[in-house]
């Protein structure tokens, strides 16, 4: 019986040793290693996606939330498509933020996942919405502090969403829940630069997960390779 490493696909190779979790980084014995070095606890392996999200984003020093992004959507629990994926984009690009510098807390990034929880699967068809887009005005809500009440800070927390939704309605083609990922990362971190002067890493994203998805439009997508 062959095992895989969900992170990178190598056959996993007996190890029997203290290995460090790739998702939460703890040590844990393990039987079973990666030859790149990736490993899972049991913890982990067994989480639900808000749990892994959780996880990672407490214990990351990524600063490039399209690394965060792309380590959680190999994780077990991420399919190709779901609705797993409106849970990430807010809570990776809060986990970014702390990690540049901004007073950003276990709190806010518990609260996004709330706040995140009950988007229902097919919207962007059924009412042209899209939990991802969704979360990159979440992610501006919480850290400007936007209320009902407020004026700019509202404005801008709707600016997020709709530029996100306006990014996938310009790539066009059927549904892909990581190019959604993609797209609505790509639109908060320019927001968060042109907005509040926030610089995140930027760079051309490169899709892991091609092979995978059924639906891949390849070459007609912008973050295929």
């Amino acid at each position: 019986m062959r095992f895989l490493c969900p992170i990178c696909g190598q056959e996993l190779r007996e190890a029997h040793a203290w290995l460090a979790c790739s998702f939460c980084g703890i040590l844990e014995e393990g039987e079973w290693g990666c030859p790149n070095g990736h490993s899972q606890c049991e913890g982990c392996r067994l989480a639900e996606p808000a749990e892994i999200i959780e996880r990672v984003c407490a214990q990351s020093q990524e600063s490039d939330p399209v690394q965060i992004a792309d380590l959680l959507m190999s994780h077990p629990s991420f399919h190709a498509y779901g609705p797993e994926h409106h849970l990430l984009v807010a809570p990776v690009l809060l986990a970014a933020l702390r990690n540049i510098g901004r007073p950003i807390n276990a709190e806010k990034i518990e609260m996004a996942l709330r706040r995140l929880a009950d988007i229902p699967v097919a919207v962007c068809a059924s009412r042209g919405d899209c939990g991802a887009a969704v979360g990159v005005g979440c992610a501006l809500s919480l850290v400007v502090g936007a209320t009902i009440h407020s004026g700019w800070e509202r404005s801008l927390a709707l600016r997020g969403t709709a530029h996100a939704l306006e990014r996938l309605a310009d790539l066009g083609g059927s549904r892909c829940c990581k190019q959604s990922v993609y797209a609505s990362i790509e639109e908060g971190c320019r927001l968060f630069r042109e907005e509040l002067g926030l610089e995140l890493p930027s760079h051309t994203i490169q899709c892991r997960f091609a092979a995978k998805s059924p639906e891949c439009r390849k070459d007609r997508c912008v973050y295929y390779f």
